[in-house]
């Protein structure tokens, strides 16, 4: 078994590449956005958890294809290996959850591939984030540096590695979806700051009292202490007593409070757009209705997340089977999964495919986890069209 290739020790200033990091990282609302910090502000988080659970809730199986014929291929290695531990301490839903998580910060994710002897993939090992770089050689291929904890470095060649890259202007490299909009994400955390700040300090009062005359500092401190210990806290909202001709001006929000508020929403917006994702579906609600609700839930699918499966199963394809094998074999994802809350829409999608001969009975069956029953092999097709493999003589 060859875990690694040939190995090479170096070490590193890495201050001063720390420095260029955070240099490179900044914005113009003078906050430093990484892929990490990007993880503090909620729309990112919640974009990233969205897409990449999403795709690891996908069950992804392993098919053989026989000419016209195709089955799962269950006796497969790499089937076990895809749909259930991929290594003996992480679970498939785990390394699918943390890689595609990895693309969407980083623009591109890694993991280890062990082979056995005769080159069939027995391990998959997902590389720590910032472990790996890229270098393009003479002939365009992909040469990937490792350095390992010990400070040690590893170089690995195509087909010792599973490379997820995404969208990218140069070979083998992927653009971070977050440092490409880092200017977006980074007013968007300063809003965030500011509206913090404002309510750890109290900038913004409730509302103003308004005293004809002078007070003296002992009136002044007695009518203070009187609004803090009788209106302060938790004690706000009881019935409000002044002396002396004290009038209360309550503040309400004006102009710039609303522009500030609707900026902050509109920052949401442009994470929704860096990362192609229903501004629905994260938790922005102001333009959902009751008609577009579905099709919003349906644009994820086919907008967001199908090309990061089609990205997936070509990257199995690429990096886990054997050349001898790729004419054989293919990896597909079931996107059925997606559809498990709704019963009644399963239900009648069910109905509609066994009547109209797309699909047995015993294979809806097998969807919902349900055991085959007698007869429940056969196609059925409406009673005014002929039956399948061929009218009745």
């Amino acid at each position: 078994m060859r875990w690694f290739g040939r190995g090479k020790k170096e070490t590193r200033g890495w201050g001063e590449l720390e420095r260029l990091i955070l240099a490179a990282n900044e914005t113009a609302a003078g906050i430093s956005v990484s892929p990490d910090s990007a993880l503090e502000y909620a729309p990112v988080l919640a974009a990233v958890r969205l897409i990449s659970e999403s795709v690891a809730m996908l069950p992804v199986h392993l098919y053989e294809s026989d000419g016209g014929d195709k089955r799962r291929a269950d006796d497969h290695p790499l089937e076990r290996l895809m749909t259930r531990l991929p290594n003996p301490w992480t679970t498939a839903f785990q390394m699918k959850a943390d890689l595609t998580a990895a693309l969407l910060l980083d623009g591109e994710a890694f993991a280890l591939v062990i082979r056995g002897r005769d080159g069939s993939v027995i391990e998959v090992t997902p590389l720590p984030r910032g472990s790996v770089s890229v270098e393009t050689l003479e002939d365009l291929a992909p040469q990937y540096r490792v350095s390992l904890a010990s400070g040690e470095q590893r170089i690995l060649g195509p087909g010792e590695v599973l490379h997820l890259r995404g969208l990218g202007t140069l070979p083998n490299k992927g653009l971070s979806l977050v440092h490409q909009g880092r200017h977006a994400i980074g007013l968007g955390m300063a809003l965030e700051r500011h509206a913090s700040t404002l309510m750890a300090k109290g900038a913004r009062p409730g509302g103003v009292l308004e005293v004809p005359g002078m007070l003296s500092p002992e009136a002044l401190g007695r009518i203070k202490a009187g609004m803090a210990q009788g209106h302060g806290g938790s004690a706000s909202g009881g019935t409000l007593v002044l002396e002396n001709g004290t009038k209360y001006n309550p503040l309400t929000w004006n102009s710039v409070d609303i522009q500030f508020q609707e900026m902050r929403t509109f920052q949401v917006a442009e994470v929704s757009r860096i990362f192609r994702v229903p501004l629905s579906l994260l938790s922005e609600m102001s333009r959902v209705t009751h008609a577009n609700a579905e099709s919003l839930g349906q644009q994820f699918l086919s907008l967001t997340l199908l090309p990061y499966l089609r990205l997936w199963t070509e990257t199995i394809y690429r990096d886990l089977l054997k050349p001898q094998e790729q004419e054989r074999y293919y990896a597909e994802f079931t996107t059925g999964a997606l559809e498990m809350a709704d019963l009644a829409g399963r239900v009648d999608a069910y109905v509609k495919a066994i009547g109209g001969g797309l699909m047995t009975p015993s294979e809806a069956r097998q969807r919902e986890n349900l055991p085959p029953v007698a007869g429940g092999d056969v196609l059925r097709v409406p009673l005014n069209t002929e039956s399948i493999g061929g009218a009745n003589a």
